[in-house]
């Protein structure tokens, strides 16, 4: 990692992140072990969740501590726009597959309808602390925005 043009603001320290997502159709956690780097508005990495490993690509803003990413597993990408405050970094995520050069118009609608609640999605990741620093109340907080996320899908 390049610490010369590493980030400086406190929000986004490079290094080890963790978090979860979440369908649009259930709170429930899917973990993710994460290694983030910021620099120059330019935010890389990778990880491995319940799916596979993935790497991250993406930018961010501190005018309006907004956040997108890029997610790329082997098969298939998924975008994630969130919000960076003082408890990480927040939002929502959305397959990006396209099926348009794969099947027919009215099919992809069916598909889109049929699996809505899989495609998209919230989630919550945040720096990474020592285990002595982790405490309960954390766990709940995480545990309400999962339960957010799903009532705004």
């Amino acid at each position: 990692m390049d610490t010369q043009n590493t980030e400086s603001h406190h929000l986004l320290p490079s290094g080890e992140w963790e978090g979860f997502y979440c369908y649009s159709n259930s709170p429930e956690q899917h973990k993710m072990a994460i290694e983030l780097s910021f620099s120059n508005k330019v935010v890389s990495g990778s990880g491995e969740d319940d799916v596979a490993p993935f790497t991250w690509d993406g930018n961010y803003n501190l005018d309006t501590f907004i956040i997108k990413m890029i997610k790329t597993y082997a098969t298939h990408k998924i975008s994630y726009k969130g919000d960076i405050d003082e408890n990480g970094i927040w939002g929502i995520w959305e397959d990006l597959t396209d099926l348009s050069g794969m099947l027919d118009p009215e099919t992809i609608k069916y598909i889109l309808e049929k699996f809505s609640d899989k495609i998209k999605g919230g989630f919550h990741i945040w720096p990474k602390k020592q285990k002595s620093e982790s405490n309960q109340e954390e766990l709940k907080e995480s545990k309400k925005l999962a339960e957010i996320f799903i009532e705004h899908f």
